[in-house]
């Protein structure tokens, strides 16, 4: 959140060094000063924010960039608010005037003070917490047992969508897409796995096709996957170059063949690009079934030819099998299954965090006091003591989601996160002007406060970060957080 209130700070900085009454003071110096500083130390911020596991030192760094472009952004509102003030005086109460502007200069100096430490002080070094475990793409899927139960009928009902696109008169299209989506960590790969290894319920495909999308949408890797695929070898660097000779190729080893093709993870957002890739696809086959994994609801809908599939939670009960079969619990001991059960319905409906969860209780003593301690432990605190690469690849797609945002939004939901509980049940309009009053966001050119305040919503909604609650007792639309996703992404990114 620092670098985007930074970025704010540099923002109000300029605005003020563009004005003339501003100009006119004594203070365009300090000013100019103090946005040169802010900005140089924007790229180590942005490295800064994208550590897990912060030393003390950076932590308290962090706190100190935050605190010095708050102080910024104050100091250039009362600026601003100074001048009318000033001006009013200037022939009444030249005393007071002079007050004023002591107190004015003061305010900067001592600004420009916390500035200069922050630039001072930032890190020069970052140990590099991703060495061991940078994801490659994916070119086959592995499925764990863990994240597969509960998702039974989630697959017959994918399944049946595919077999339902296969009748006649359904679609005149000879392509079916069909996206899945949900938060990181709930499942959304292992189901799409779970279909690509199911031969007996899918028989008659003459190929099946993995391939792993983030971060960047590739057609020529896309292409260049496929067709290896197919012909079963390596994808080696020497492959055929240029996208009209990939799709040739492509079309002679697809005529009159059916493909299942999962892409998995996809985040590309712009419409464009996704109807490029939706035209790629159609050109392919004569019968292509597509299943496609996306955190973005937006992006399942754009992508589509029928109803995306959106993943829900997990039940209580069932995040507490992923749990038992995990740690080998056969019950028998009461007070334990009681705490475990209230461990298993922090997981908020999410495997993934279940299965952190089991980790930490696996390796620990099976006694009642240990167990109430990791009852009380937040779902940061179990990805900090994490043994897993697993939790650090869902942090950094929920990197991704984070950095995706604009500056707005990032500010918005991070004041989310950190002011409502999990589960909590708001009024939509009151969030919105929650959000203004503190000038979260500002008016652009085109749209008001409110216009934006709809738009952050409803992304935030795309992302599955907040759903909406139907009360009748309501005089308007709730919003709450999703168990199943929110509170794992509040405690992650607040």
């Amino acid at each position: 959140m620092a670098e985007v209130i930074v970025q704010r700070a540099c923002a109000k900085l300029r605005s003020a060094i563009g004005d003339e009454a501003v100009v006119r003071s004594n203070f365009i110096g300090d000013l100019r000063y103090m946005l040169g500083a802010l900005e140089s130390i924007q790229p180590v911020l942005e490295r800064a924010e994208m550590e897990p596991f912060r030393s003390i030192p950076v932590a308290r760094w962090l706190q100190l960039a935050c605190s010095a472009a708050c102080k910024t952004i104050d100091t250039v509102n009362e600026l601003h608010d100074a001048r009318p003030q000033a001006a009013a005086t200037l022939t009444r109460m030249l005393p007071h005037l002079a007050i004023v502007k002591n107190a004015m200069a003061i305010e900067v100096q001592e600004t420009k003070k916390l500035v200069m430490r922050a630039d001072e002080e930032r890190p020069s070094r970052f140990p590099n917490y991703y060495t061991e475990i940078t994801e490659e793409p994916k070119t086959r899927p592995v499925s764990e047992e863990a994240m597969i139960f509960g998702r039974g009928s989630d697959k017959e009902r994918i399944i049946a969508a595919l077999l339902c696109s296969t009748e006649p008169n359904i679609t005149q299209e000879h392509i079916t897409i069909l996206p899945i989506y949900g938060l990181e960590g709930s499942g959304k790969t292992t189901l799409a796995q779970m279909v690509f290894n199911g031969t007996h319920s899918l028989q008659g495909y003459d190929f099946r096709v993995w391939f792993h999308v983030s971060p960047q949408l590739d057609f020529h890797a896309l292409g260049n996957s496929i067709i290896c695929h197919v012909l079963e070898r390596r994808q080696e660097a020497s492959d055929m170059e240029g996208m009209e000779g990939i799709m040739k190729r492509l079309h002679e080893l697809l005529h009159r063949k059916k493909v299942l093709l999962i892409l998995d993870d996809l985040w590309e957002e712009d419409s464009i690009q996704l109807q490029l890739l939706k035209s790629m696809l159609t050109f392919l086959g004569d019968k292509m079934d597509v299943i496609v994994t996306t955190s973005n609801q937006a992006i399942a809908r754009n992508i589509c030819t029928v109803e995306p599939y959106r993943l829900n939670r997990l039940s209580d009960d069932t995040c507490w099998e992923i749990i038992k079969k995990s740690i080998g619990f056969e019950g028998g001991e009461e007070e334990l299954e009681k705490i475990g059960r209230e461990i298993a319905s922090k997981c908020c409906g999410v495997p993934l965090v279940a299965q952190e969860y089991a980790s930490i209780l696996h390796f620990s003593s099976r006694d009642a006091i240990t167990w109430k301690k990791f009852m009380e432990w937040s779902i940061w605190s179990i990805i900090m003591k994490s043994i897993s690469s697993r939790v650090w690849l869902s942090l950094a797609r929920f990197e991704l989601s984070y950095r995706s945002m604009p500056p707005d939004l990032r500010l918005c939901f991070a004041y989310y996160c950190a002011v409502f509980p999990t589960g909590h049940n708001i009024v939509k309009d009151d969030l919105v002007h929650q959000w203004i009053a503190l000038h979260l966001i500002e008016p652009s050119e085109t749209l008001s406060a409110a216009q934006i305040a709809e738009e952050h919503i409803t992304r935030l909604q795309n992302m599955s970060f907040l759903q909406t609650a139907e009360l009748d007792h309501t005089p308007g639309p709730l919003l709450m957080p999703l168990r199943s996703t929110t509170s794992t992404t509040t405690l992650l990114l607040a």
